[in-house]
This record gives structure tokens, sequence and C-alpha cells, in this order.
């Protein structure tokens, strides 16, 4: 088990649990940066939001361009890629997972490296979102929607903080952590 400071991302970043669970793997390894230092640095996709008539989502940003909304508010998220950016600027040779099996997520935690994985809040399975960016991608965005990090790996359980429960090495069985990753669509970024 790795012993990766917790973060709370309230009250400040409501909807910054990625920056928080990366300002938590940065201070695990030494490097001292805050939450809001991350927000502020990481990149944005600035897409406007729009609506359709029933309230549902028209058109928004593309995570993997860069954090969609704010993190400060009304936000959604930053895929791996563009995140990985921002870590490299503190910490060099992070590994990004998008699309990886959890097998990989699992062995760079046996290997000392806390990692990054988009999950969901209530950490039950998610509920299929899409959305169009301007330019007429679809954007698939599973709610609701999390950031945590896994800080262990054992035959059984999968551990993990979060900075929205507050909460550290939370324990679920492996096979339930699994299903949820993948729902998620296999997002994760190992901090090395």
């Amino acid at each position: 088990m790795l012993n990766v400071p917790l973060i709370a991302q309230r009250p400040v970043l409501p909807a910054g649990c990625e920056v928080t669970a990366l300002a938590m793997a940065l201070n695990y390894h030494g490097v001292n940066v805050s939450k809001t230092t991350l927000a502020d640095k990481m990149p944005y996709d600035k897409t406007p939001l729009t609506r359709n008539s029933n309230g549902s989502i028209k058109t928004w940003g593309d995570p993997d361009v860069g954090y969609v909304g704010t993190p400060y508010g009304n936000g959604h998220t930053i895929n791996p890629g563009p995140l990985k950016k921002l870590l490299d600027q503190y910490r060099p040779g992070g590994v990004n997972l998008h699309g990886k099996d959890f097998s990989q997520v699992e062995a760079h935690v046996k290997n000392g490296a806390p990692v990054l994985v988009w999950f969901t809040i209530n950490h039950e399975m998610p509920n299929k979102r899409t959305w169009k960016t301007p330019a007429g991608k679809t954007i698939s965005a599973p709610t609701p929607l999390h950031c945590i990090v896994v800080t262990g790996v054992d035959g059984k359980y999968v551990y993990f903080n979060d900075s929205e429960a507050v909460k550290k090495n939370i324990k679920m069985e492996k096979s339930k952590f699994i299903k949820i990753y993948n729902a998620m669509g296999k997002r994760a970024l190992a901090v090395k």
C-alpha cells in the first residue's frame, strides 16, 4: 500500500478531482504543489456549454484537448493525455494509460507509482451521456465522473484515495472496480 497523502477537493474545487488527485500523487513523490496551482496551470478547452431544449448538453468541449468547464464550478473533466502535459512540468516520466487494461494500472502501483483513475463519485456503475464538440466529434461523458488515486492492489481488492469522500485507502472488490474502470473508458495516469 502506498502512503499517498489525502487532499480534499472541496470547498475550493467542487469539480477539480483530477488536479486534486494529481496533487496527492505529486505530494507522495515529494513535489510540493497545491491543487489550485495545478488547476490554474492545466490545459483548458474553453468551448462554451450549450444545452438542448430538454436541458441536456448539446455542445461542449473535448477533454482530450483540456479541462472542459471549470474545476471551480461547473466542470466535467480533462483526460489523461492533456493532464500528463501538466504532470510533466513537475515530474517527467508519468505514463498515460488511457485505453489500457487494469493490469497495467496494477503493475504501476505495485512498482511504487500512484495511479490516477477516472472513476465515479458514488463508486457505482456510471450512466451514459454524450455531447458533440462544435466540430462534430462525439464525446462520451459517463456520469457521475470522478478521479481517484489508486494506492494499492492485491488479489481481491483495490485501494484508493478519494478527494470527494475525503477518505484514504478505500477498499473495493477488484472485480467491481475493474467493471467501473472499463465503463469509464479505461482512463488512467501513472505518476512515477
